[in-house]
């Protein structure tokens, strides 16, 4: 079990890795506190472990709390350090921003006021109904949030394989995982529509790093590709760059590609950019797709190469275990189909609409979580203190 399997709370069994068991391994045991012990972002999350499953076991990235003295309750003190995430990265942490670690010594003379054993049960006992009913509540808006994914995939996939008229004649694409396509549709592939373009280069740490506007220049982080299908254009990153330095400018209309991933989920994602970004570069670990043919319309590419059957088919094209990557002939031969471009622009003012919609919908579930999980801190943090007698 590495941390994130349960960084977000609960145990996340398709993120578990299976390897044998080695000297560096612990095994988990019921009643166990579990604390994310590397690593910006997720350190010092906690999980309670309340199963009789005795396969687990924690690598070296996760602290195990175990009670040998019985003068606590495990359950009580996983409530406690649930509140405490910014506590904890404040005074037990050291590291650089890209690697942090828990200091056990730090963790371990930790001080807190621990009541008897009758009163953290009573505790216990009562946020575990409190917030079982939250728990229910934001599970139900989860399984909101994934019809309404559910439901875009659908609709995005239906418009950029069939189009628009459903009573349209289809014909053999030539291509085994496209299969049919509209009859007046043809088949490309992706360097018959433009070129792909690399992104900087000859770069080194401190050039990241430069406050001096006068020295740098805004670049796309792998982020801004990662987290949207249109690029932000107000979530630039700053790099130094010299007069006459030969590096590649985004253009409008051009189509971002993650080369380089932690996972099969995320490589080779594909954004758009649209509105003027003004002179920007891209990042090093994604490649451009600058597209000369006329009748490609960018947006429409970009909604095909996002659906789940295009996706797949260059995750399939991916190599790597602990980083993933794709090469750059592999996503320049990728197919695609397309209609004519009048039609391409109808098929997309369409998704744009729809797809409007359903992330509105899916923003106010979004929110209600939100509120919810914050509703939840507030109780823990109000009963572990004393502020709510319980």
């Amino acid at each position: 079990m590495n941390q994130a399997t349960f960084s977000k709370g609960w145990l996340d069994e398709s993120n578990m890795r299976y390897t044998s068991k080695n000297a560096r391994e612990a095994q988990i045991k019921k009643g166990d506190l579990l604390m994310a012990s590397t690593g910006g972002g997720v350190l010092g999350k906690v999980f309670f472990f309340d199963s009789d499953d005795t396969s687990f076991y924690a690598d070296s990235h996760v602290s195990i709390l175990r009670n040998s003295k019985g003068k606590n309750l495990m359950k009580y003190l996983y409530y406690v350090f649930s509140i405490k995430y910014d506590e904890i990265n404040a005074t037990m942490v050291k590291g650089s921003t890209n690697q942090t670690e828990l200091q056990r010594n730090y963790l371990l003379a930790y001080e807190m006021d621990i009541p008897s054993l009758s009163k953290q049960q009573r505790i216990v006992d009562y946020l575990d109904a409190r917030l079982g009913k939250i728990d229910a509540r934001i599970a139900i808006l989860e399984k909101q949030q994934d019809a309404y994914a559910r439901l875009k995939k659908s609709v995005i996939h239906h418009a950029v394989t069939r189009g628009l008229n459903p009573n349209i004649s289809l014909k053999d694409s030539g291509v085994e995982w496209i299969g049919m396509i509209p009859e007046h549709w043809e088949r490309f592939r992706l360097k018959d529509l433009g070129y792909m373009y690399s992104g900087l280069s000859g770069k080194s740490g401190d050039d990241f790093r430069c406050d001096d506007e006068t020295k740098t220049k805004p670049y796309v982080p792998f982020t801004n590709v990662l987290n949207n299908t249109v690029i932000d254009n107000n979530n630039f990153n700053s790099v130094v760059m010299v007069d006459n330095e030969q590096q590649n400018q985004v253009n409008v209309g051009d189509l971002l590609f993650l080369m380089s991933s932690e996972d099969y989920e995320s490589i080779a994602k594909s954004a758009v950019v649209l509105g003027n970004p003004g002179e920007v570069y891209l990042n090093s670990f994604c490649r451009g797709l600058r597209i000369t043919n006329h009748n490609c319309y960018a947006p429409f590419l970009n909604y095909q190469l996002s659906s789940e059957m295009y996706r797949d088919a260059l995750r399939f094209e991916a190599r790597g275990f602990t980083r993933i990557n794709i090469k750059i002939d592999r996503v320049a031969s990728h197919f695609v189909s397309l209609p004519p471009f009048s039609e391409q622009q109808a098929i997309t003012a369409y998704l744009d609409e729809k797809c409007a919609k359903i992330n509105a919908a899916t923003e106010n579930i979004g929110k209600q979580i939100d509120a919810l999980k914050r509703l939840k801190r507030a109780l823990i943090n109000e009963v572990v203190t004393g502020q709510r007698a319980v």
